[in-house]
């Protein structure tokens, strides 16, 4: 399993029922989530955006997620870095 750090962007794998969040759409880890009764896989808060806009923050399985090599704030000039991803 890849570790994948705080403020690190990933890439979505699949559509979050219920919400705008679809495959492919990107997003930054902001908290990691550990497994609970109810969720027995770990998992991760993100901060989803879409055309350089914050689209949703989501709960989600670590499994759900594809690691990118980039972090939020290498580049001063993050969201115009993210309407380039999008």
């Amino acid at each position: 399993m890849t570790s994948i750090q705080l403020f690190q962007w990933v890439e979505l794998k699949f559509d979050v029922p219920n919400s705008l969040v679809k495959k492919g759409d990107k997003g930054v880890v902001l908290e990691y989530l550990k497994p609970t009764k109810k969720q027995s896989e770990p998992g991760y808060n993100l901060e989803v955006f879409k055309d350089g806009e914050t689209l949703d923050i989501i709960s989600i399985s670590i499994s759900w997620v594809i690691p990118l090599p980039e972090m939020w704030g290498e580049n001063q000039y993050d969201h115009l870095k993210l309407k380039e991803m999008t």
